[in-house]
């Protein structure tokens, strides 16, 4: 959100909050509300009364659109700069709202050596 939105003055945000402001959520998110994801059973019952205005996919234009005043982004942290220098902040849902990743590729893809050296990496970490 921005710094300067009446949300950003709170510590956390819950579910009763976002009901009557303009939200910008991952198509992910929101692609189909009568599957289970996490964000939906967050909210429960009130999903219905989102205000939904914007999907994204990419982090870097909802953060442009937050700039300008379109409305709330529900995002992963982290992933758009709210350092100091920056028009944006983020608070976290409470209560606390996290969501699973899932990294997947081809079996036999040919990688160029920075991917091959990626996928590498992370292997081995996990």
């Amino acid at each position: 959100m921005r710094n300067d939105s009446p949300l950003a003055f709170k510590k956390s945000i819950q579910a009763a909050d976002l009901i009557n402001v303009p939200l910008i959520c991952s198509r992910q998110a929101v692609k189909n509300t009568f599957s289970k994801n996490e964000f939906t059973d967050w909210f429960g019952k009130d999903f219905d009364k989102l205000n939904i205005v914007a999907t994204y996919n990419l982090a870097y234009n909802v953060a442009i659109m937050v700039e300008e005043g379109i409305g709330y982004a529900v995002t992963l942290d982290k992933i758009v700069n709210t350092t100091s220098d920056s028009n944006l902040c983020f608070r976290p849902l409470k209560p606390r709202l996290e969501s699973g990743l899932n990294i997947v590729w081809k079996r036999h893809q040919v990688f160029s050596a920075a991917a091959d050296m990626f996928l590498k990496e992370i292997q081995d970490k996990f």
